[in-house]
Order: structure tokens, then sequence, then C-alpha cells
């Protein structure tokens, strides 16, 4: 199933609750971490840091399934859920589409923006930047 992820990009918020909600998150990452399970593990494992309804789990691993992060299939009575995208996958895919909004729009004041942004936090990153433009264009 192709991913059919709309998303609210959140850029205060830490870590892939930018993109997803916080439960989703939690809900993903133990995905990621176990490979495959059912919304009755899942809420076991979320129930023992905090106090969540069985169907808002349930819910929420429905929606992940719809927008195509997680997939499902009948084992039984349930539903066995497993990620329809690696998790590095997932964080390229949001990158890729952020970036691809700012570029597209605001090219300019974006790549200006990366650029300071570089020069304060982390100059050593512009050296790699060069290098990798100069990789890409054959040295020219």
């Amino acid at each position: 199933m192709p991913l059919n992820l709309r998303f609210r990009f959140s850029p205060a918020k830490d870590g892939l609750v930018k993109v997803l909600g916080p439960l989703e998150t939690e809900i993903m990452q133990i995905l990621w971490q176990d490979d495959r399970s059912t919304v009755k593990k899942v809420h076991r494992r979320l129930s023992q840091q905090r106090e969540i309804a069985y169907t808002t789990v349930m819910t929420t691993m429905s929606r992940l399934s719809e927008k195509g992060v997680l997939s499902r299939h009948r084992e039984g009575l349930a539903y066995v859920y497993t990620p329809a995208i690696s998790e590095d996958d997932f964080v390229q895919m949001v990158v890729r589409q952020v970036l691809d909004g700012l570029l597209d729009d605001y090219s300019d004041t974006a790549i200006d923006y990366m650029v300071d942004y570089f020069v304060r936090n982390n100059p050593n990153e512009l050296k790699r930047i060069q290098n990798v433009i100069l990789a890409r264009t054959g040295g020219t």
C-alpha cells in the first residue's frame, strides 16, 4: 500500500512528534522495535506507562494503517500489524517532503538559512556539504 501520509509539521516538538502525534510516535517506536504486534500487545506496553483506553490504541493503529505507515493482516480474530516502512525510510521521506515544500516555495530563504544555521551550529558540516556538492557535480 502506498503511503498516504499527510501530516502537520510542528517544528517546535521533538523527534518524530514533529510529524506524528505523540501516541502515533510511541506506537511506531514499539512496532519498529518489535517488527510485528497486535493492538492488545501494544496496549499492554503503553498501559505500563500511563492509563490509555484499548479503543484509543486500536483507532490510532488503524489510522496508521490507513496512512500506509503500518500494514495489517488478520490472524484469527486479531489484526497483526507490521511497519510498512522502516524508521530510516520514514525519516528520509519526511525530510524530503518538508524540504521539497520549503525549497519549492522559498528556495533562496531556505538555502540562506541552512548555510547560516551550519555556520552557527556546526561549521564542520559546511565542508561536508561542499564535498557532497563537488562529488555530485563532478568537481566543477
